[in-house]
């Protein structure tokens, strides 16, 4: 874990999150982290035949 997280977490903590708490934010930043590597790879590719209204229309 980087300092950066390190200071986070302890700023955390010391504004009286519980470890669960942390626990919960720390993975609901990674899940969206993961979810905008994914849209990003999405849009970028230029092999990908989908369109906007492909995703709005999917059933």
């Amino acid at each position: 874990m980087n300092e950066k997280w390190k200071n986070l977490i302890q700023q955390f903590e010391e504004n009286g999150y519980s470890p669960g708490d942390i626990q919960r934010i720390v993975h609901f930043y990674d899940v969206t982290m993961e979810t905008d590597k994914m849209l990003k790879k999405l849009y970028e590719d230029e092999e990908n035949e989908f369109t906007d209204s492909d995703f709005l229309h999917h059933k």
